[in-house]
């Protein structure tokens, strides 16, 4: 936990350094967002590509966005760490919050919900076959915006994995219930 709160740190100053020389007015309007996310929980890490629309027609203090993403990882299907996967999924996240305005920055905080289908593999088991995994995720998540085009995103939630089909025998002791950590970038078009 110690070496994730570090990786925060450093990854916020040095975004927040970045940003640090544009003046950002309250009204920064955008349709579409675009970003970068590296995500962890407990037995699995990844990342993954997003891409979301402004389901406002102004966003003044209210944020409603759907983004569409595309995700890969990797991780553990054993609590000892005995058979290793590597995946890819594919999803679609509801965001749900509100936005203020400060000196210089705007600043999002958000609950978001969604789902996702995903393919993976490991010894004995193809990518195409089943079971296939179901994720439904959940949580809250902040944006602070510094320039007029990016934003640094931290979110904080949980998946809860569901297994569709298949022998599921090997997956007896898989984390069905896991804390997510996100951290990433997004840029507003």
């Amino acid at each position: 936990m110690k070496r994730i709160t570090f990786v925060l740190i450093l990854v916020a100053s040095i975004c927040c350094a970045g940003f640090a020389e544009e003046v950002l007015s309250a009204n920064v309007k955008y349709k579409t967002t675009s970003g970068g996310f590296w995500c962890c929980g407990e037995g699995f890490c990844g990342g993954f590509g997003e891409f979301g629309i402004n389901l406002l027609p102004e966003e003044k203090n209210f944020v409603l966005r759907d983004c569409l993403y595309i995700q890969g990882e990797g991780g553990s299907l054993k609590k000892n760490g005995s058979l290793e996967y590597g995946g890819v999924e594919i999803g679609d996240k509801l965001l749900i919050g509100g936005r203020y305005n400060c000196n210089g920055f705007i600043v999002r905080s958000y609950g978001f919900t969604g789902v996702s289908a995903g393919l993976f593999s490991f010894e004995g088991h193809k990518v195409f076959s089943l079971p296939v995994m179901l994720n439904l995720t959940f949580g809250g998540g902040f944006e602070f915006q510094f320039s007029e085009k990016m934003g640094f995103v931290i979110e904080f939630g949980g998946m809860n994995r569901l297994l569709i089909g298949g022998d599921k025998s090997v997956f007896e002791d898989f984390s069905r219930y896991l804390p997510v950590l996100t951290i990433g970038y997004r840029s507003f078009i």
